[in-house]
């Protein structure tokens, strides 16, 4: 006779995943164990393994639960209400580097997903590649586009090329703030203002080319 599996108790499951963000964020995926979560947590090593079935499931769902966090989290109304792209890049970074300041384990952990995928184990990569691919392809359309809707595009020039030009500029900008927080985890956002200078003036080219009229 067949065992009937015990089903999933959604705030236990909520706890554990909370949890490992903030062990996965802090220790990484290497120097985390299921032990110390389970024990911060309150629930068994054996109940992460039913949940969960391994260390690598978790870390997945932990990512993918930390990337639905911030995307709730975020106002869209910052990067939709700018009168242009460079309005956009101040406004949105100036807000990013907030929300990760009050969420410092969550962007921590998601960009160590993304920057470090390189170092998980392989059978990983692929399934975090997947949850930064679509994160992308759902929230950067929802965000740019409405601005772009409102510029006269040049004939020919598409919204989703330049949407994916932002993308890139964005991820080159993100990586430099990146580098400035784990130098200095206590950084203030004025600090940033450099960055934000950078950022404009690439989009001030985006947007007006680089050769003299």
């Amino acid at each position: 006779m067949a065992r009937t599996r015990q089903p999933i108790d959604p705030e236990k499951s909520a706890r554990i995943i909370d949890v490992a963000m903030h062990a996965f964020a802090q220790h990484g995926y290497r120097d985390t164990n299921t032990e110390q979560i389970a024990e911060r947590a309150g629930v068994s090593k054996g109940l992460i393994f039913h949940y969960f079935q391994s260390k690598a499931n978790l870390y997945v769902e932990t990512v993918r639960a930390t990337y639905s966090k911030i995307v709730a989290a975020a106002d869209m109304s910052v990067w939709q209400d700018s009168a242009d792209l460079k309005d956009m890049v101040v406004r949105a970074l100036r807000y990013k580097i907030q929300l990760q300041l009050r969420y410092p384990d969550e962007f921590a952990l998601a960009m160590q997903a993304y920057a470090e995928v390189g170092n998980l184990p392989e059978r990983l990569r692929p399934q975090l590649q997947a949850i930064w691919s679509n994160q992308l392809t759902t929230s950067v359309p929802d965000m740019v586009g409405p601005v772009l809707q409102r510029m006269p595009l040049r004939a020919g020039v598409t919204a989703e090329t330049i949407s994916n030009m932002i993308l890139m500029l964005s991820n080159a900008i993100g990586e430099q703030a990146k580098v400035m927080v784990r130098a200095n985890p206590q950084i203030k956002i004025e600090d940033f203002d450099p960055v934000v200078d950078q950022a404009v003036q690439y989009m001030d080219v985006l947007e007006h080319g680089f050769l003299a009229e």
